[in-house]
C-alpha cells in the first residue's frame, strides 16, 4: 500500500506501508550507499508514522538540533541579561569581541 500525505508546509510525501518498508530495507540501504539518501516515510495508515533516513542525514539533524538548542539558550540568557541590566553594566562592542576571542577586523572571525 502506498498513499500521498500533505505536510503542513505544503510538501507532499509518499507513505509506504510498514510491511513493504520492512521487506525493502536492503534496497533502501543500497540506495543510501549509492548517494540516493531520500527519506522513506512509512506507516499503517495514510499518515506517516515513521521515517528511515541515512546515518549522515541523522548526524546532520543532530548537529542542527544541538545548534538550535545552543541558540535558544543564548537567546534566553540575552533576554534575562537585558531585562536585568543597567546602562552602567553595558560592555562596549570592541571589548566584547576581545573577550570572546574575536577580531572585528576579520569580520568577527575566530582568531584561534
Amino acid at each position: 500500500m502506498e498513499a500521498l500525505y500533505d505536510l503542513p508546509n505544503g510538501d507532499r510525501v509518499r507513505v509506504i506501508d510498514t510491511t513493504t518498508v520492512g521487506q525493502s530495507l536492503g534496497r533502501v540501504l543500497e540506495l543510501f550507499r549509492s548517494g540516493h539518501a531520500e527519506p522513506v516515510f512509512f506507516g499503517d495508515s495514510p499518515r506517516p508514522e515513521g521515517v528511515v533516513i541515512s546515518f549522515e542525514q541523522w548526524a546532520e539533524y543532530e548537529t542542527l538540533k544541538e545548534d538550535a538548542e545552543t541558540d535558544r539558550r543564548m537567546q534566553d540568557l540575552t533576554r534575562e541579561r537585558l531585562a536585568n541590566a543597567r546602562p552602567e553594566d553595558y560592555v562596549p562592542y570592541d571589548d566584547m569581541l576581545r573577550e570572546w576571542g574575536l577580531d572585528e577586523k576579520d569580520g568577527g572571525g575566530d582568531k584561534r
